[in-house]
């Protein structure tokens, strides 16, 4: 634990705080009675972020209005940047996860990581107060902030693949979901999204729109090497269109 604290710049005066931050349900679930794991805290943290970011960005956007400083957060705090953030500071090292979670690649998982990492800040909030935790948010975020231009912020994972795929080729992609997994209350969803009828990607959330926005992000990262695949190939669409005159 003391290699997590020392990537975070922060020493918890109360331990037991950081062990709850990543425990995960899954390890609580295999002792009886049962452990505590981390869903409150993330609760908790997920709050926090909020009220930090917004905070940030209307310092660093005083000009701004709701709608666009709402959208500038969404593209922050979101389950692929936490996850991101969790990666760099070690989290999985740590993750304390049951043996079933452990065997199907769960210290890999980018909502297990977005969640302990929601934990983790309410856990600083916890431990320390606003000052602290506002003082750790900023410092992993500032440089998210500072490099993202103003089309990034403003066109989703999404628009932004339509976009490509419309001018490329001339078609929309398809979102389907492909699985859904969890209780009613904490649901987890798989999406594939399909250009042309193949399999680009697949994404997963907490609701069907996260999980889409994941497949489109996964989607766009593959997008320059699918150009190069024979069924994408600008001559290919060329001959369709001669085809269908």
């Amino acid at each position: 634990m003391s290699e997590l604290e020392t990537r975070i710049q922060y020493s918890f005066k109360d331990p037991t705080l950081l062990k709850l931050a990543l425990t995960h349900k899954s390890y609580a679930y295999q002792f009886k009675p049962h452990l505590e794991c981390n869903e409150v805290l993330e609760f908790l943290g997920d709050a926090v972020l909020d009220l930090v970011m917004s905070e940030y960005l209307i310092e660093v956007y005083p000009g701004d209005e709701e709608g666009s400083l709402s959208k500038k957060r969404a593209s922050l705090v979101n389950e692929v940047t936490l996850a991101d953030i969790a990666r760099q500071i070690g989290i999985q090292e740590n993750l304390l996860l049951g043996k079933g979670e452990m065997m199907t690649g769960g210290i890999s998982k980018q909502r297990i990581l977005a969640s302990a990492y929601e934990a983790l800040v309410g856990a600083l909030f916890q431990d320390g107060g606003y000052s602290e935790v506002r003082e750790h948010v900023r410092l992993f975020f500032k440089n998210l902030v500072a490099s993202r231009s103003a089309e990034e912020f403003h066109s989703d994972f999404k628009s932004r693949l339509q976009e490509h795929v419309q001018t490329e080729v001339h078609e929309t992609p398809i979102y389907e979901q492909v699985a859904m997994s969890g209780p009613a209350h904490d649901r987890q969803f798989v999406i594939a999204v399909r250009i042309r009828g193949l399999l680009v990607a697949e994404g997963q959330g907490k609701s069907k729109k996260l999980a889409e926005q994941d497949a489109a992000r996964n989607a766009l990262e593959k997008y320059a090497s699918l150009l190069q695949r024979p069924e994408f190939a600008k001559t290919d669409l060329k001959n369709n269109s001669k085809e269908e005159q």
